[in-house]
């Protein structure tokens, strides 16, 4: 495995982050920094010749990685703030965060980011499928009164929890538990979940009644492929699609709660 990788202005980005999103897709990370201009682009190669291929398109290095590189890094990964649309500030996923799929979450970060403005400190949120807690803490460094979050995988849990003392995130109850299971004995103003869709969708009955009258709904870990059948779950337990954001093959989507079952 070799990974490619360059520093590059906004406007470098801006210009180019279309095409490699289409051509690397969940192989491509990029991470900004707060305070640094640059960006870092990276993207994971199978073979030497790929990788030397874009740094003859692109410029910039590479590296050949060991063959336990992925048991290193998480040795060495310390918690250093990553930036995530105009105002929030993440954590990166560690070995709870899934197989590289960061498009869908840095979607659900800016969708969440964008939900919540304008509203006070009295809200509450759900996480389903919380992994490293990075939606959970988004939410509570956003101003969530309180925010469950959820997964079924004891190690995200301890994951979830660690970073969430790292961040400083108080409001955080992390609970080992099946999201199809959980008994809920409340009702939340944002509920996120970056789930499989077989999953998203066996989960909307429960979550139509746990979702308050003007609450939001935030979907990925969707492909493109499965946006219609995810679509028409939604409606036919009373959520009214708002808003799809695509990146790669990956899509999130907002939804509300129909008026009619407001």
């Amino acid at each position: 495995m070799y990974l490619w990788r360059k520093h590059a202005d906004p406007k470098w980005l801006q210009s180019h982050e279309e095409n490699l999103q289409l051509r690397f897709g969940s192989a491509l990370a990029i991470t900004q920094r707060p305070g640094k201009i640059r960006a870092l682009i990276e993207v994971s190669c199978p073979t030497r010749n790929e990788a030397i291929e874009l740094q003859r398109e692109f410029g910039g290095s590479i590296e050949k990685l060991r063959a336990d590189w992925l048991k290193q890094f998480a040795k060495r990964s310390a918690v250093k703030p990553v930036r995530v649309g105009s105002r929030l500030i993440a954590i990166p996923a560690e070995a709870a965060f899934g197989t590289g799929e960061h498009a869908t979450t840095a979607m659900c970060l800016r969708m969440l980011e964008r939900v919540i403005q304008g509203r006070d400190d009295d809200w509450m949120m759900l996480d389903a499928g919380t992994g490293s807690g990075i939606l959970a803490i988004a939410g509570s460094c956003l101003g969530a009164k309180r925010v469950l979050a959820i997964d079924n995988d004891p190690l995200a849990c301890s994951i979830a929890r660690r970073n969430a003392g790292a961040n400083r995130a108080r409001k955080i109850e992390v609970r080992t538990g099946d999201v199809l299971k959980e008994k809920l004995g409340e009702k939340f103003d944002l509920i996120t979940a970056n789930l499989f869709s077989e999953i998203l969708i066996a989960s909307l009955p429960i979550w139509s009644q746990h979702l308050t009258r003007d609450g939001s709904l935030i979907l990925s870990g969707v492909l493109r492929s499965q946006e219609r059948a995810l679509v028409a779950a939604l409606r036919r337990n009373h959520f009214d699609p708002r808003e799809t954001r695509r990146r790669g093959k990956w899509i999130a989507l907002r939804a509300v709660r129909s008026p009619k079952t407001s």
